[in-house]
């Protein structure tokens, strides 16, 4: 979709049932990813696509040098997260109240919150696996494959 030179529209349209989980839970390819195999322009242009659509849903418009700015700034602290998990931060900006301007420190603030949450999930879900493993298997089974996979003697 990227290398194809989506709008707006599109990337709206594609992400619009996304939600945290289905995202954390998907095979989705992170930013640093898209980087590197669609080229860093193509990674900050998709970028800017979402922010200035957000910028217009408050009346205000980013020019394309700004738009770009913001994403590259964002792309550089938050680079392991995917195109959509940035679509939901954003998504979350433009239905929720804003007190001030919309600028960088609005959006990295939003990312921040979001990636907490984020890691919190992935936390639960890790645990949650943990946990269904340890209720399967008996104590002398899970012993063994630790050994095997440290390769511990008995």
């Amino acid at each position: 979709m990227i290398s194809a030179g989506a709008s707006s529209r599109d990337l709206i349209k594609a992400f619009a049932n996304l939600t945290p989980e289905r995202v954390l839970g998907g095979n989705y390819k992170s930013m640093a990813l898209i980087r590197k195999e669609e080229g860093e322009e193509k990674a900050e242009q998709a970028l800017a696509i979402l922010l200035a659509d957000t910028a217009l849903a408050f009346g205000e418009s980013l020019t394309k040098e700004m738009a770009l700015y913001f994403a590259t700034e964002i792309l550089n602290a938050y680079y392991w997260l995917s195109l959509e998990d940035c679509f939901i931060v954003l998504n979350r900006i433009k239905r929720g109240k804003l007190y001030g301007k919309l600028n960088l420190n609005t959006f990295l603030n939003a990312f921040e919150t979001y990636n907490k949450e984020r890691l919190n999930m992935a936390d639960d879900l890790s645990f949650s696996k943990h946990l269904e493993i340890k209720e399967e298997r008996p104590l002398y089974e899970r012993a063994n494959i630790i050994a095997q996979t440290y390769k511990v003697k008995k």
